[in-house]
């Protein structure tokens, strides 16, 4: 019979759980507004992110994100916007850009070149390995997916042909930056009986609207670009304050 000790997963010693590492940088995204206090809203509570990053990376101030609530309004669950800015593609290879303000790829992922318009369909291809150069991501597909230097792939909801983007409505938006240091549980609807139940599940409250600067945030597909309010050029904006 185990004991208790051995049940609970006890190490009799010291473990070193990291000696040293970086997964991003970190900048200012936000405009910061004289005569104004550019405060930040947030809603009374947050949610579980339901596709969290399949290993150790990074989200960034001014990531956008999708809050979704029930009819409701309440039990919210959080899609974070994943975007990847292409470099070239041949065949089922793709190369993205990488550098310290990037979102990381992982082999799993099922991603496609973003439509034209939030719910239309696309391409989906799964990621079947991943290679890290001194300036990209060098990704290979499952399948053969046409995208061209400068297009943003996003995470779909299914591979093949008529997926759409997983985030299907952005009306929130990351007020900081997050580690993701932890190996997450593959399933997000979890029981006892799930294989991956210890794993790590993560929780935040992201802010209902932000004034950001555009070549600050991730890469943004023209898709999104559209849903831009601010009347300033360099500015994009989500939320539902001011006429900036």
């Amino acid at each position: 019979m185990a004991t208790k000790d051995n049940y609970t997963g006890y190490f009799a010693g010291r473990t070193l759980v990291q000696q040293r590492g970086s997964i991003g940088g970190a900048r200012s995204v936000f405009v910061k507004l004289q005569g104004n206090k550019n405060e930040l809203v947030f809603p009374t509570f947050g949610g579980q992110i339901k596709n969290p990053f399949k290993g150790r990376a990074k989200l960034y101030a001014g990531d956008l994100c999708e809050y979704r609530t029930n009819d409701n309004g309440v039990k919210p669950e959080i899609f974070i916007l994943k975007t990847y800015e292409v470099v070239s593609a041949s065949g089922k290879t793709v190369k993205i850009v990488r550098d310290g303000y990037r979102h990381i790829p992982f082999v799993g992922d099922i991603l496609g070149v973003a439509p034209e318009t939030i719910g239309g369909a696309m391409t989906a291809a799964t990621v079947v390995g991943v290679k890290a150069t001194s300036d990209a991501w060098e990704l290979t597909l499952d399948t053969t997916l046409t995208a061209a230097q400068g297009d943003v792939l996003v995470e779909a909801d299914k591979a093949g042909e008529g997926a759409k983007m997983l985030v299907g409505n952005i009306n929130t938006v990351c007020s900081c930056d997050y580690d993701m240091l932890y190996e997450p549980v593959a399933e997000t609807n979890l029981t006892e009986e799930n294989a991956d139940y210890e794993n790590a599940r993560y929780f935040f409250t992201p802010c209902l609207g932000g004034l950001m600067y555009t070549h600050k945030m991730s890469p943004i597909p023209a898709c999104i670009k559209a849903l831009n309010t601010s009347k300033v050029n360099g500015w994009f904006k989500v939320g539902a304050w001011g006429n900036f």
